[in-house]
């Protein structure tokens, strides 16, 4: 009997091995996921089956080391990505995945530590010597923000973006715009006015500046519940392009003050010409909103706040437009129908 089972075993490995179900010579040394997504249907693991097939190494701290990705190339070859990590624990380059010769089946390939340009080989020269990864440099705290990020490509590797965060100062001239919101009882909605603006004093924004590859700077000045208040675009060294967002009492967008109204006194034809405009209901869902030299769009939300009507100022003197939705919030009819002054009837026209 004993000798019966072994010669069963025996005969099992071969027809096993035979066929091929041994999908990925992988090892037994590293850890690893091996991941097989079938492109054709079968219903029991195939060998003969079109898949894709993606092996994942881990180190012994967790972090993903090499993903292999069987087969991968038109020609059926490996493709190989690299990972490394600083003596910290941070990544501060992301390599491109490198083409092999041929294929191993999903077993890991030889790759080198530190900060090299190709840890792992380039047999076929794909790349050219070219420089295959981007690459960031943190600053020295344990906050780890990028200070600079330079892109993949030789011809990149003089022009890195560059990131600097601080606080806004005196002479940054930052406006500051303050609404006075109050209801209107008979349009159910919040409305919003901006009265002439002050300069925001030092130290009270957060400011964050980005500088391209092409020497270019945006800056973001934030407040201290991470809304941005000004975007910036630094035109020379005496001309900015300078968009504003001005928020209500209840922290909701009310104005976007584009470049050319920023430089001009906030009345009711800059507004209405050049300004993005915001009003909220009750319920802090946006109700009205007027785009530049547009009239303004109304909607209106059904009991679980999902947008069921829109209606444009044209619409508004004809025929409005609504939707329907199912029990899954998905749109199930979308119509056009009689303006009616409380929207509280909608009369289809087809």
């Amino acid at each position: 009997m004993k000798k019966y089972l072994i010669t069963k075993i025996l005969l099992l490995y071969w027809f096993c091995s035979s066929i091929g179900i041994a999908y990925a010579q992988t090892t037994d040394t590293e850890n690893y996921v091996q991941s097989i997504n079938y492109l054709d249907s079968t219903k029991v693991s195939d060998p003969y089956k079109k898949r894709s097939q993606t092996v994942q190494y881990f180190d012994g701290l967790g972090r993903l080391k090499q993903t292999v990705n069987v087969k991968a190339t038109p020609l059926g070859r490996d493709l190989v990505t690299p990972f490394i990590y600083d003596n910290i624990g941070r990544q501060p380059r992301e390599y491109f995945p490198v083409p092999q010769n041929s294929s191993t089946g999903g077993a890991m390939y030889q790759q080198a530590s530190g900060a090299v340009p190709y840890p792992v080989a380039d047999p076929g020269n794909i790349y050219a010597g070219e420089k295959i990864f981007s690459e960031k440099q943190f600053e020295n705290s344990p906050l780890d923000r990028i200070q600079q990020l330079t892109q993949p490509g030789t011809a990149w590797s003089t022009k890195p973006v560059q990131y600097a965060e601080g606080t806004n100062r005196q002479n940054d001239n930052v406006k500051k715009y303050e609404t006075v919101t109050s209801w209107d009882a008979t349009n159910k909605i919040y409305t919003s006015s901006v009265p002439q603006s002050s300069l925001f004093t030092e130290g009270q924004l957060y400011k964050y500046t980005t500088t391209d590859e092409d020497g270019n700077k945006t800056i973001e000045f934030k407040n201290g519940r991470g809304q941005t208040v000004l975007s910036r675009k630094v035109l020379s060294a005496s001309e900015n392009a300078d968009t504003y967002y001005v928020y209500n009492e209840y922290e909701q967008l009310a104005y976007v003050i584009p470049p050319a109204a920023a430089i001009a006194t906030l009345d009711t034809t800059v507004l209405d010409n050049f300004c993005y405009q915001y009003r909220y209901d009750s319920r802090y869902r946006l109700a009205e909103k007027k785009l530049p030299g547009k009239g303004w769009d109304l909607m209106v939300y059904d009991k679980q706040d999902r947008l069921i009507l829109t209606q444009d100022a044209v619409l508004r003197t004809t025929i409005n437009s609504f939707g329907a939705r199912g029990c899954y919030s998905r749109s199930t009819i979308s119509s056009i129908g009689l303006f009616i002054q409380d929207f509280s009837v909608i009369q289809p026209q087809g």
